[in-house]
């Protein structure tokens, strides 16, 4: 094995380890983009509470936030920024995996 070949090998292997360090940064930079304030509360918006938002029969309910509290909310308020937050984390999330991706490649 030539000392050209192991050097690209490191290169390789270091290439791939610093995106998935870099994968997970942004994963936990986008995971603090999804929390939402809503009437005094803190929620983690996810398709967990997109899903039970959508379905909840009644616009007045209680929510527990991500602190355990009870947070009394307007389901259908709630919902409309629990989507705009989530589809606004997930765009900027799309884009910058995208570009990670595209550097891994050079």
């Amino acid at each position: 094995m030539t000392t050209t070949t192991t050097e690209n090998i490191i290169n390789q292997v270091k290439q791939a380890t610093d995106f998935q360090i870099n994968r997970r940064a942004l994963q936990e930079r986008i995971k603090i983009d999804l929390h939402l304030a809503h009437n005094g509360g803190l929620f983690l918006v996810d398709q967990t509470l997109l899903a039970f938002l959508a379905t909840w029969p009644t616009d007045e309910l209680f929510v527990e936030d991500v602190y355990g509290n009870p947070i009394c909310c307007d389901r259908s308020e709630l919902l409309a920024q629990a989507r705009e937050c989530y589809q606004t984390a997930m765009n900027s999330w799309h884009i910058q995996h995208e570009e990670l991706r595209r550097v891994r490649k050079i």
